[in-house]
């Protein structure tokens, strides 16, 4: 078919993918996002928007295969993978189209514009810029349609893979935890971003260990586990011949200790509960009674009396 000058839509639209810059290859699925709005003074109305993504393995090809999901940010806003055939006006060539339709015939879009997310897309081998076609059905008129959708294209750039790829942002969910709060307040997850192609080794100390089921070598981007006091977490990983290291930590109120050392002075503000044998080597002054549910013994192993006068 032929196609009509390019940009005569009545809508503006922007594109931009998820991870940002968009790499060729690899076995990790991409995602696009692309901004739907009204940039101009009048009132227009939708009826559906066609995106077609050329498939192929060339350098102007986006997609590899066909294949993916997608929704709307807004409400009732659709999003549908066409197969081939479909009974709507469609590029000739190898395309992966998806419509979108609004949740209404004739639905007004306005200033704040739609987000279209297309999930799950499968970028192509080879590097170059990709265009990226949109057929829209919308007028001003809702008494006027137009014949033939508007048309127009958007340039999509597709990079070589990075001699290293991005692994970051490693943080610890929650970053404090209060022990004895709920049932689970000593759980917490490990996540970052980056490729789920590559192994991730996570280490950490005494304080905390990792939930039944969770290994600590994994291929996602997340790990679960519990602590017990504050504790710092590694992530390591293996990319260019050489070893990388991420550190994030998590810290701990109402800790759990298995020893404790106090060179100085100590004071508590409040109760003191002593479950095991306590040796005092000084003098032990109290300014309020001293309970306990067995004896005093001193040196010699002779229980103690207090004064009874």
């Amino acid at each position: 078919m032929n196609e009509p000058a390019n940009d005569t839509c009545l809508l503006d639209y922007a594109i931009i993918s998820d991870p940002y810059p968009l790499y060729v290859g690899g076995t990790q699925s991409q995602t696009l996002h692309i901004v739907v709005s009204n940039g101009g003074g009048d009132t227009v109305f939708c009826r559906e928007i066609i995106f077609s993504l050329p498939e192929g393995d060339l350098a102007q090809s986006l997609v590899a295969t066909g294949g993916g999901q997608g929704d709307g940010s807004v409400a009732g806003w659709t999003v549908e993978e066409l197969q081939k055939g479909a009974s709507t006006v469609l590029p000739s060539g190898e395309y992966a189209n998806f419509r979108v339709r609004p949740p209404a015939d004739a639905t007004e879009v306005k200033g704040a514009g739609i987000t279209i997310t297309l999930r799950n897309l499968h970028i192509g081998t080879q590097p170059g810029t990709a265009r990226v076609e949109i057929r829209e059905t919308a007028t001003k008129n809702t008494k006027q349609w137009p014949d033939n959708p508007g048309f127009r294209t958007l340039k999509i750039t597709k990079f070589p893979p990075p001699a290293l790829p991005f692994v970051g942002n490693l943080r610890v969910e929650p970053q404090e935890v209060e022990l004895g709060k709920s049932q689970d307040s000593n759980k917490v997850r490990l996540v970052w971003d980056g490729p789920t192609d590559i192994d991730y080794t996570v280490t950490y100390g005494a304080g905390a260990q990792k939930v039944p089921g969770q290994e600590d070598v994994v291929r996602g981007r997340e790990w679960w586990g519990t602590v017990t006091r504050d504790t710092t977490f590694h992530l390591k990983y293996t990319a260019g011949g050489s070893d990388h290291y991420l550190t994030t930590g998590v810290t701990v109120a109402n800790p759990q200790l298995t020893g404790l050392r106090v060179d100085g002075s100590a004071s508590i503000a409040q109760d003191l509960t002593v479950g095991r044998d306590a040796d005092v080597t000084g003098a032990l002054e109290a300014t309020a009674d001293i309970a306990t549910h067995g004896k005093f013994l001193d040196a010699k192993g002779t229980p103690l009396r207090g004064d009874l006068a």
